[in-house]
């Protein structure tokens, strides 16, 4: 490979120029060629299919024409999309992609709320959801989907009376954030927008630094940076429209986002119940959530343990014991394998049903624990008494069965929702295997709680 040919930067549109610009500062020595997709942008509302079709077919036909020696894919939805495809059709070259800048925010922001702000496409790809699995316990995640805003930046329109209106509707509930990461390419250039929106102590989070650093090192490694220059940059765009290279000739000479102070912002990381509440609030929405959550802070839900003896059976366990299950059931159905085989698709396996199957399924326990004491032989075999807890039910109403009738007291559940409560314990308690069975294999839903279930009982909880 030719260390002297150019690094190709592939956008849906213009926004991929906030990439191409902090590229051009940290490798003022490369040749850039620049491509942006306009003609078919927005990506966001597109499926991934199509999405994955149009960047093969743009950077095949790049590499026939150019012979680039290293891609930089400058856009999160086309990264999300087709990242896997572009590496496995050239394995020899560097293919960078670019991920919403969710890490550094956690680490700046420990125990915050971090906003998130991306087209549909990025934030529906498994690509986000396992980078939003990997920050649960650090900070508080929520996905706002901005897809006109990408629209604004394509016309030019990087800050205008229209575009704060629409910032405003948006991210009003989120304007005293911690943190809003830039999770499209486009949306640095509304950054003077953003801040009049947000609150100053809000930071920005832009992923384009670490990209342009990320290439360096790959091209580096593969001795491919070039040794003399100096670089240049040349546009092209799919758009017959020639005011498009106009606009990213603009927006390159347009001043980047500040580096990030050195400085973290220091909090407190997110206990139990906080981060129950969190995850709570951001994925259940439906009519009477609120009202449950409420009734639930009301409780001792927070305070009692998971079982008398056996697992979680400390004060706060049952808390505890409900997010094991939530990690456990997310990573559980997140396996290709367990997708394929059971079909886990649609509105049943969202990321709210997911949270309410197993943030929900042990309210049965809730008013029915009571501090006591047991008698255990110590060491030397002599009788000691130890503190406990004593199950005191007095409204047996069946252990699945009463936790689907608390829910269902404040909000709907579907089918798979209440099924997987109530045979989320399998064949654990006495009920008719035959009727277990049917239950399982109808409701997969109920299967992956139960194995999570059974996974946070018997390998990530002790008995005391």
């Amino acid at each position: 490979m030719d260390r002297n040919s150019p690094i190709v930067v592939f956008d849906s549109g213009v926004g991929g120029v906030s990439v191409l610009r902090a590229l051009v500062r940290e490798l003022p020595e490369e040749d850039f060629v620049y491509f942006g997709d306009s003609a078919n942008a927005p990506y966001g509302p597109r499926t991934t299919e199509e999405i994955r079709a149009l960047t093969l077919e743009a950077l095949t036909r790049l590499k026939q024409e150019y012979d680039f020696k290293a891609a930089v894919i400058a856009c999160n939805t086309a990264t999300s999309a087709a990242i896997g495809a572009l590496r496995a059709a050239w394995p020899e070259l560097p293919v960078i992609g670019i991920e919403p800048a969710l890490k550094p925010a956690a680490d700046r922001h420990p125990g915050g709320t971090v906003a998130v702000m991306a087209t549909e496409t990025t934030l529906r790809e498994e690509k986000f959801a396992a980078l939003t699995r990997r920050m649960e316990g650090r900070c508080r995640v929520v996905s706002l989907p901005c897809p006109e805003l990408v629209e604004f930046v394509e016309r030019g329109e990087t800050d205008s009376p229209a575009l704060t209106e629409y910032l405003n509707r948006v991210l009003e509930p989120w304007r005293e954030a911690d943190a809003v990461v830039l999770g499209c390419t486009h949306f640095p250039f509304a950054a003077e927008a953003l801040r009049r929106v947000l609150s100053p102590e809000t930071e920005l989070l832009d992923g384009s630094f670490g990209t342009a650093r990320n290439t360096r090192s790959q091209l580096a490694e593969r001795s491919l940076l070039r040794e003399a220059g100096p670089g240049s940059v040349s546009f092209r765009n799919s758009s017959p429209d020639k005011g498009m290279i106009a606009l990213c000739e603009r927006l390159l000479r347009t001043e980047p986002l500040p580096p990030l102070p050195e400085k973290a912002i220091r909090r407190t990381t997110m206990d139990p119940k906080e981060r129950f509440v969190s995850i709570f609030k951001q994925y259940i929405r439906r009519e009477g959530a609120e009202e449950l959550l409420n009734w639930l802070l009301s409780t001792d839900f927070f305070e009692a343990p998971a079982s008398a003896r056996y697992h979680s059976a400390v004060a706060g366990g049952l808390c505890q014991h409900s997010l094991n299950v939530y990690d456990c059931l997310r990573a559980y159905l997140a396996r290709p394998r367990v997708q394929q085989v059971y079909g886990l698709t649609g509105e049943d396996y969202s990321e709210e049903s997911i949270a309410i199957a197993a943030l929900l399924h042990d309210l049965c326990k809730i008013g029915c624990y009571r501090p006591g004491f047991r008698n255990v032989k110590d060491e030397r075999g002599q009788w000691q008494k130890v503190a406990t807890y004593n199950f005191e039910d007095e409204l047996p109403f069946g252990h699945g069965e009463k936790s689907v009738w608390m829910v269902m007291k404040y909000m709907k559940l579907t089918d798979q929702e209440a099924f997987a409560i109530r045979y989320h314990m399998g064949f654990s308690v006495e009920d008719d295997p035959r009727t277990v069975g049917q239950a399982l294999s109808k409701f997969p839903l109920a299967f992956a709680l139960n194995v999570a279930d059974s996974e946070a009982a018997y390998f990530l909880e002790t008995t005391p």
